[in-house]
């Protein structure tokens, strides 16, 4: 195997329709959404009192800014190492 395939190879189960580009932005998306959860799990366990003072939907809406925060300013870091796979990708390419 090329190291070619191996970078473009998505794996077994994926979307046939979502590309690499695709699928980097919906995994950064998903760790982004995990950060946001263990922050506000994190205010659960040190400061139940501050969270239970607050409506449930605090909660989320805490979760989605983090999320949206971090999509928002990681997003050119993101768009960089895309176009990095992609410049190797044509550089790989067999003439």
């Amino acid at each position: 195997m090329t190291r070619q395939n191996e970078i473009m190879k998505l794996p077994d189960g994926a979307a046939p329709h979502e590309t690499q580009e695709r699928r980097a932005r919906r995994l950064f998306d998903e760790m982004a959404r995990n950060i946001g959860r263990e922050a506000v799990n994190h205010l659960k366990s040190m400061y139940p009192a501050a969270l239970a003072a607050v409506p449930k939907s605090a909660e989320t809406s805490l979760t989605n800014r983090i999320r949206t925060d971090i999509n928002w300013r990681m997003r050119p870091l993101l768009m960089a190492m895309i176009a990095m796979h992609q410049q190797w990708d044509e550089e790989l390419e067999p003439d």
